[in-house]
């Protein structure tokens, strides 16, 4: 009876390991995650724009990556350190990496203003000779002038000038969490006397300004940095609201740097999220200088509801490598100057009601008369884009605006909207793992059973 016994348990024991073999058998062991610094796959470096580039204006870099035979499994990253004398143009923006079908196959972050993190999913597994191609927005980290070496590693070297800023006039936009666009404009960037000086602003049909504006005195913190000191007593100047913007006039000669601020609302909510510009036109107009007669001066500002982060395939094809090309949908490119806040406490800004949206990026065009002005092109308001051109083996598997423009007064700012956490349905092979895993796992137990019935019935 004691030797039945014994049997029975030798059986269950014997049962149960069988059972875990099975189960690690059928469940996939998955590998840690792998960190790769993109030095080790650099092909080439460059800087795409330029060469002469203004204080805070966009340097657009190039990176090409070759992974060759280098396997890229879900969650591996890769990390692109910038140049030292460069900085990203947007920390915290993230933006997806496609492949040349659109597939997303990874997402990148701008990690701090040196840094740019990728994180690939399960779309690159299988896949070898991945090549990426990453076009990302820099400035220039210096305060100085003059000809400067990019060094990217690897022997990959470009040379910029960064030159002076003659405006005397920029304006630019910010779109503001509730809906609203900032725009502000800096009269007098060179600080020369201004006599008889007078600001024209034009708001585009897509807004509607919100009185009233705000006037302060600036400061100059760096060559590209700008702060607003104090507000200018309203009893300084003049200013008159039309039904598309506002004039303001000096009552005294100006020789300072003045920092105008003031906000639109977005007539049209879908225009916020779909990748429109919005465009503000200022003229500046003054007496003075060498000659002593009169001078004008225009700012054209812009700023996108988007960050027009995109990518297409490159790599390999009937022989012959494609290489993308950076955007270049403006000619002239300008400076967009650093807004450093405030040294003093001031009264709050005046903001409307409209519902909250994503924070876009910014840019800002101009043309002076004169002198040239204050500018950004429109593809700066991209932070950063990223492309990968993956060649699959054989064991790969995976495949109506307004145009009211009456002049309103904004009411206080509505409360962001909390974002809601959603929850990702299980995939097709997760599930068919637990399915089968499940299965066995009853089929050794009912054998266990089966066996141990037997048994006692024989003995």
């Amino acid at each position: 009876m004691k030797n039945k016994q014994i049997l029975r348990w030798l059986i269950g024991l014997v049962s149960l390991v069988g059972l875990f073999l099975v189960s690690s058998l059928v469940t996939p062991v998955k590998a840690s995650a792998a960190n790769y610094n993109a030095s080790d796959f650099l092909t080439s470096a460059q800087v795409t724009n330029g060469p002469d580039f203004k204080p805070a204006d966009t340097i657009d870099v190039q990176y090409k990556l070759d992974f060759g035979d280098q396997q890229l499994n879900n969650g591996d990253t890769i990390t692109i350190d910038l140049p030292s004398n460069l900085k990203a143009k947007k920390v915290g923006d993230t933006f997806d990496v496609v492949d040349t079908t659109g597939t997303v196959i990874g997402v990148a972050k701008v990690t701090n203003d040196g840094q740019v993190v990728i994180t690939v999913n399960d779309a690159l597994e299988g896949k070898t000779n991945d090549k990426m191609t990453l076009n990302l927005k820099t400035q220039y980290r210096g305060d100085d002038f003059g000809e400067k070496e990019v060094d990217f590693g690897g022997g990959n070297q470009s040379t910029v000038n960064i030159v002076e800023n003659d405006a005397n006039l920029s304006k630019k936009g910010t779109l503001q969490d509730d809906g609203t666009v900032k725009w502000t404009i800096l009269v007098d960037r060179r600080e020369i006397s201004m006599s008889n000086l007078k600001i024209s602003d034009t708001v585009a049909n897509d807004q509607t300004m919100l009185q009233p504006i705000t006037v302060y005195n600036g400061e100059w913190s760096s060559n590209s940095t700008y702060k607003r000191r104090d507000k200018i007593n309203e009893s300084d100047y003049n200013v008159s609201y039309t039904d598309n913007g506002f004039d303001v006039a000096f009552n005294d000669t100006v020789s300072n740097l003045i920092v105008i601020d003031y906000y639109t609302k977005i007539n049209d909510d879908q225009d916020v999220n779909s990748g429109h510009k919005f465009r503000n036109k200022a003229t500046m107009t003054w007496s003075g200088g060498t000659t002593g007669g009169s001078n004008s001066e225009d700012a054209n500002g812009s700023v996108s509801s988007s960050n027009g982060n995109s990518g297409i395939g490159t790599g390999d094809e009937n022989g012959e490598e494609t290489t993308e090309e950076p955007d270049e949908d403006d000619e002239n490119t300008g400076t967009i100057d650093t807004d450093g806040g405030t040294d003093e406490v001031t009264e709050p800004e005046p903001t409307p009601d409209p519902e909250p949206t994503p924070e876009p990026g910014e840019e800002s065009s101009s043309s002076s008369s004169n002198s040239s002005s204050v500018a950004s092109s429109s593809n700066s308001s991209s932070s950063s884009a990223a492309v990968i051109n993956p060649t699959t083996d054989s064991s790969s598997t995976t495949g109506t605006t307004s145009t009211n423009k009456t002049t309103t007064a904004p009411a206080n700012a509505a409360p962001k909207k909390q974002a809601t956490a959603k929850t990702l349905p299980q995939t097709n092979e997760s599930a068919s793992d637990s399915h089968a895993l499940l299965a066995i796992g009853v089929l050794v137990a009912t054998l266990t059973l089966g066996s141990g019935a037997l048994l006692r019935h024989w003995f």
